[in-house]
């Protein structure tokens, strides 16, 4: 859609950053289980559940940002493309 640009390069690292972490916190989950027995006795939710979660919310922040989710991409407008027909000048004026 042509609508990413080289100085979106660093939101773009970003999420890549929240996908690794969030990709390691849900692969140790996966292999050890989210609770952990303290000392005292306690089941206690190990650290890498907030890391998942944390790490979730930012990529749907930044996913909403890059238009990766039906309600963000109903919401983009793209270039125009040759095929277009005519358009409302109203409908121009709008989108800004």
């Amino acid at each position: 859609m042509g609508m990413l640009t080289e100085i979106d390069r660093a939101a773009f690292a970003g999420y890549c950053q929240a996908y690794a972490r969030w990709k390691g916190a849900e692969e140790f989950i996966t292999q050890h289980g989210d609770m952990v027995r303290t000392p005292n006795g306690y089941l206690q939710q190990v650290p890498q559940v907030s890391i998942a979660q944390t790490n979730l919310k930012i990529m749907l922040k930044f996913c909403e940002q890059f238009g990766l989710t039906p309600s963000a991409r109903s919401r983009m407008i793209g270039e125009e493309t040759s095929g277009d027909k005519d358009v409302d000048e109203m409908e121009l004026i709008l989108r800004g």
